[in-house]
This record gives C-alpha cells, sequence and structure tokens, in this order.
C-alpha cells in the first residue's frame, strides 16, 4: 500500500481527505502549527495550546466515525462565551492539557475511527511574519490571511518564530512516502509555513517521493492577488522541487464568482503554455465541485464558498502512486 503524505491543513486538505480515505492507501497528514484566528487564536492565547482547528479538520477528513460523531466535533458555538469554538477544539484542547499533543490527537483519532496519520510539523506552537514588497512586516497568521492592511502589495517572505525542529514523526512521515502533496489550501499560511520548520525543506529535497502541487481555485486577496497556476508553481519551488502539478480549469458559476468579487478573489487560470516551460507533469482537468458552500454560524473567520471534487482529486492522486 503506497503512502500519500499531505502537507497543509484547513478547509481544503479537509476536503481532500475526505476522498483520499476511499481509497487503499496511507495517508497521512502534516499541518502547519501557526494558526492564530478564530477559536483557534482564541484557545491559543489564553490556555497555551497548540493551534487546534486544522488538527479537527484534518481529523474529520479522515475518519470513517457516524456521521452524528463527527458533526459533533464540528458543531460551532454562536452564542454566549462559548460563541466562536467549536466542540472539537475544545476537545483537543483539553485532552492536550491533561496529556500532550501527540495524545490529544491519538485519542480523538481513535474516537473518531481515523485511519491515518494527523501530525503537527513541529511540537511547539508558531507565530507566522510576512515581509510585503512594500516594506511593511505583518505579523500574525491570521492577519496575513485576512489582511486589514494593503493586500495589493504581494508578500516578499516569511519568516517562523520561534525556530524550532521539525517533528521526528513528520520528518518519518516525509522518509517513507511514495507521493507528497501541496495544497489544496491558502498558499501562504498553510502550506508555505510548514516548510519554514528546520529540517522540513532539506527532508523533502531528499526525499524520492513524487511531489505535487495541487492549485487553488480561487486566488486569495492578500497572498495570491492575480496569480495564475504558474505562480503557484515559482512560489512554491523556491522551497522544494514539484513533479507534478494539478490545477482545476471550470471556472465557478456567475453566481459562485460574484461571491468571490467581494473578496477582491478571482479564478485561477491555468495558463498551460507557461506551465509546460517547466517540464513538469501537468493534469488540468474540471474539478470544481457543483456545490456552493456556506460558513457555519458562529464562524467569524472567511471561508472558501467553492472547493474541488473530492472524488475526482483523489482519484487523480491514487492514479499517480498505484
Amino acid at each position: 500500500m503506497k503512502n500519500i503524505v499531505i502537507i497543509g491543513g484547513g478547509t481544503g486538505t479537509s476536503t481532500l481527505l475526505s476522498g483520499l480515505r476511499e481509497f487503499p492507501t496511507n495517508n497521512s497528514v502534516i499541518v502547519s502549527t501557526a494558526d492564530d484566528g478564530g477559536s483557534t487564536g482564541k484557545l491559543r492565547k489564553e490556555l497555551g495550546v497548540m493551534p487546534p482547528g486544522d488538527l479537527r479538520q484534518c481529523l474529520i477528513g479522515l475518519s470513517h466515525a457516524d456521521p452524528v460523531l463527527k458533526n459533533l466535533f464540528v458543531y460551532r458555538f454562536n452564542k454566549g462565551e462559548l460563541a466562536g469554538h467549536t466542540i472539537g477544539n475544545i476537545m483537543l484542547a483539553a485532552l492536550e492539557k491533561m496529556t500532550d499533543v501527540t495524545t490529544a490527537i491519538a485519542t480523538l483519532a481513535k474516537m473518531l475511527q481515523v485511519e491515518g496519520s494527523i501530525v503537527p510539523v513541529t511540537l511547539f506552537p508558531t507565530n507566522l511574519s510576512a515581509i510585503l514588497e512594500n516594506g511593511k512586516r505583518i505579523a500574525g497568521e491570521h492577519a496575513i490571511d485576512e489582511p486589514r492592511h494593503n493586500g495589493a502589495s504581494p508578500i516578499s517572505s516569511l519568516s517562523l518564530r520561534p525556530s524550532q525542529p521539525a517533528n521526528p514523526r513528520a520528518l518519518a512521515l516525509i522518509r517513507q512516502a511514495d507521493a507528497i502533496v501541496f495544497g489544496p489550501g491558502d498558499l501562504y499560511t498553510s502550506t508555505i509555513p510548514n516548510l519554514l520548520v528546520k529540517g522540513v525543506s532539506e527532508a523533502l529535497k531528499k526525499s524520492k517521493a513524487v511531489k505535487i502541487l495541487i492549485t487553488n481555485i480561487m486566488t486569495k486577496h492578500g497572498q495570491t492577488n492575480g496569480f495564475k497556476a504558474s505562480d503557484f508553481v515559482v512560489a512554491m519551488q523556491k522551497y522544494v522541487p514539484i513533479d507534478v502539478l494539478i490545477v482545476n480549469n471550470k471556472k465557478p458559476t456567475r453566481s459562485q464568482a460574484a461571491l468571490y468579487k467581494k473578496e477582491k478573489s478571482v479564478f485561477v487560470e491555468p495558463d498551460i503554455p507557461t506551465l509546460k516551460k517547466f517540464g513538469l507533469k501537468v493534469i488540468a482537468l474540471p474539478l470544481l465541485s457543483s456545490n456552493t458552500f456556506a460558513k457555519s454560524d458562529g464562524d467569524d473567520l472567511k471561508r472558501s464558498y467553492v472547493r474541488h471534487n473530492a472524488k475526482k482529486l483523489s482519484k487523480i492522486l491514487y492514479k499517480l502512486v498505484a
């Protein structure tokens, strides 16, 4: 059975996992510890715990539990002192305070009948900062993700503090991988922060696994303004070589595009002629889900309205490694 390692976190990764869990592969996820927004940010600040949000989403993505139990873990309070918090985030935080983050994840994985591994990239909470091309420094993952600054200025560089070593389990997963998948997810706040942890980029460069990048469907204001598919490749190849690019070539509907216009986001164009110059294997297919997604009550973070078709995307990945 082939080992697939996904490096990312959040809604995009969870969506992919929900499809990939149906295939005969060993699926593992390496998750950033820099998230500091929403419920995660509050629990991290008040309790000093590891960011639970992306860990929770990945647990749900790989879960084979009864839908009622999975829905319980994603239930979000929309009023009172617990407004914004999900049951899953609170449970992860509580278990970590009782034991440690590794035991907390393992305990919830057992409860949720998870087949696969969810591993934080480092065993310490980290803080992400960005330097924009205009010279401004933005501190904090959430501040980068939902900019109150001039989001039109591109990100020039990222840094992660404190400088901590990679989780040994994350490095072991990379060494054992047959395929390593980057995305889909926010490029500068979900994917690349993992590559800034000491030892990760080096391990990825040594790995003989096929490196697969899945581009996002839409651009993200403050992160990938004006990006085409080739721009995602350029950004990623600063840290790790990419062998295969998977890009959606189906445009969203007018109503979906209208929702994103308010977010200053547009469709990521699959600029195939430019991509061919990189010498990559390019897979461009209609991978857009037909559904439009709404966020839950009490959720104060921006969420994607459109997502990949999990079954189609997972089938492509399985064929690449089978």
